[in-house]
């Protein structure tokens, strides 16, 4: 009997302990993502996972990794002989006049032809029977050189077509950046379970996202310049408030704010730690790690 209550105690004991622990680390979680945050770390201005629209292989890759691109580069293209070799005969065709040629001489004549009967029929040399039959001669004749002109534009319209064609199978890219990952190499298939091919950021500006207390949030807008420190050395820097949250965590009482800072010598590398400058933790860490000029001249 003793055995079994030492048991019991010893179970009941180990649950407890579970128990606690669970709700240790869910209070730590909560506080981690409910709290104040004024360290962060700076984060691409943009970035763009860039995929294709169509199905294919890759063909060429115009860009590697670490290279500058404009928004509408062109990153890689995928197989595309067939739509060229359609092209080449559809511009063949669009460059044809022939046929609309051929049935605006046959208008002319039968339009001359007509004129002529309708001076001889008041003379009484011809009568309405054949000036009907030449009426609707004419009216055919028409219609075909019509269909020649429009047969011609149709055939132009289908070279921007194939031409647009082309165009959805080479990748570009949506914004000005660097080409951070190639995820595709040449010969392999971009489908539409994986259609990512490269990944391009923008960095020349960087963002930054903090979360801090309703009242300090209530005395900034969007616009206002506030300082940042940046790096491990803390390094003091203007940023400008891009954004400010209108909803307040009611557990917290905290919101989000997000910076932009300048970057365009790229100096500065995406993922840097970034402390909000008005909290008094990161100025004083500010102040410690860089020395002052006194300093400096000892």
């Amino acid at each position: 009997m003793i055995m079994n209550n030492k048991i019991r105690f010893l179970l009941w004991a180990t649950v407890l302990t579970t128990i606690s622990s669970v709700y240790a680390s869910v209070c730590a979680a909560q506080a981690l993502h409910r709290g104040v945050v004024t360290r962060s770390f700076t984060e691409p201005i943009e970035k763009s996972i860039v995929a294709s629209t169509e199905n294919g292989v890759v063909e060429r890759a115009t860009v590697r990794e670490g290279d500058q691109v404009q928004a509408g580069d062109s990153l890689a293209e995928l197989n595309h002989g067939v739509l060229l070799q359609t092209k080449r005969q559809a511009i063949a065709r669009a460059k044809s006049t022939a046929k609309r040629d051929a049935a605006k001489s046959r208008f002319q004549l039968v339009m001359a032809q007509k004129q002529t009967l309708e001076g001889l029929i008041a003379e009484g040399h011809v009568n309405n029977y054949e000036l009907q039959q030449k009426t609707t001669e004419y009216n055919n004749a028409v219609a075909e050189y019509r269909d020649a002109e429009d047969e011609l534009v149709m055939n132009r319209i289908e070279v921007d077509r194939i031409e647009a064609q082309i165009q959805e199978r080479i990748i570009k890219s949506p914004i000005n950046g660097v080409v951070v990952k190639i995820h595709k190499q040449p010969g392999e298939h971009v489908s539409n379970n994986e259609p990512q091919y490269a990944t391009v950021v923008r960095i020349d500006k960087l963002k930054s996202k903090f979360y801090l207390r309703a009242d300090v949030l209530n005395r900034i807008r969007v616009g206002n310049a506030v300082n940042v420190y940046v790096g491990d050395d803390r390094q003091k820097m203007k940023a400008v408030v891009a954004y400010v949250s209108p909803v307040i965590d009611p557990d917290s009482g905290t919101g989000r704010i997000e910076v932009e800072i300048n970057n365009e010598n790229q100096k500065i590398q995406s993922g840097t730690v970034c402390v909000w400058g008005d909290s008094p933790k990161s100025a004083s860490s500010a102040k410690r790690t860089r020395p002052s000029s006194k300093t400096i001249t000892k």
